[in-house]
């Protein structure tokens, strides 16, 4: 089953100079929510990150996102870790985006002047800028099943690629490396067909720009790590 509304959210947060120096920042939604309307971690989550080092190769940072305004919140917070240099790529004035798609997966999105610096995970849940675009070719996907149907009734397509879109090239992946435009991409899988499915994985860095597998890292920590939730009776 899919994950309930008040299961997921959906946040834009204005970065500040302090990100990479326990940073923290006061969320807000993405889009307007009716009054009474629930998300995991309310209206107003406040972003705190703390960088860490698990292993000596280990340079993560712990992303916590705290309900600010309880009537709102399922939880009372939420965390994960991304790859340190994805933090530290933040400059004053970036837009960080962070979403949870109904699915589970975790997406996130860092944009500059309105232009793709890295993004993470389910990134088709988080917006992507002026010149970069992803999306599920479901339309492609169904001609393609009901073709293979004409000589197996029986077939079921184990997942569905993603379309990628950058300074007007357009490419249709299921899994790989490759280049676009300013871009490194990495997709580690596309849409996982199941009930209710699992979410596109993949990620975007703009080379020269976001450090190299910083955005790769942190999209495999997002999808095997998941999140950490507190409870609000736990402590």
């Amino acid at each position: 089953m899919a994950i309930a509304p008040e299961g997921t959210f959906d946040y834009t947060f204005d970065v500040s100079d302090s990100i990479g120096k326990s940073a923290q920042l006061e969320g807000r939604p993405r889009g307007p929510l009716p009054r009474g309307t629930r998300r995991l971690v309310g209206h107003a989550p406040l972003l705190e990150c703390i960088e860490y080092q698990p292993e000596p190769w280990q340079l993560f940072a712990r992303i916590t996102l705290i309900a600010s305004d309880a009537q709102n919140a399922a939880v009372k917070s939420v965390s994960f870790s991304v790859e340190r240099g994805l933090v530290r790529v933040m400059h004053p004035g970036d837009i960080l985006h962070m979403s949870r798609t109904a699915g589970g997966g975790m997406a996130l999105s860092i944009l500059r002047s309105d232009r793709l610096i890295a993004a993470a995970g389910a990134i088709t849940a988080v917006p992507l800028g002026v010149d970069v675009t992803a999306r599920h070719p479901w339309d492609l996907v169904r001609q393609a099943e009901a073709i293979f149907r004409t000589r197996d009734p029986r077939y079921q397509r184990r997942d569905s690629p993603v379309e990628l879109s950058v300074e007007g090239v357009t490419r249709i992946v299921h899994a790989g490396r490759l280049r676009m435009g300013p871009y490194d991409i990495h997709i580690r899988h596309g849409f996982l067909d199941g009930t209710p499915g699992t979410n596109e994985c993949l990620s975007i860095e703009r080379c020269g720009v976001c450090p190299d597998t910083a955005a790769h890292t942190s999209a495999q920590l997002l999808e095997e790590d998941g999140l950490q939730i507190i409870r609000r009776e736990e402590r």
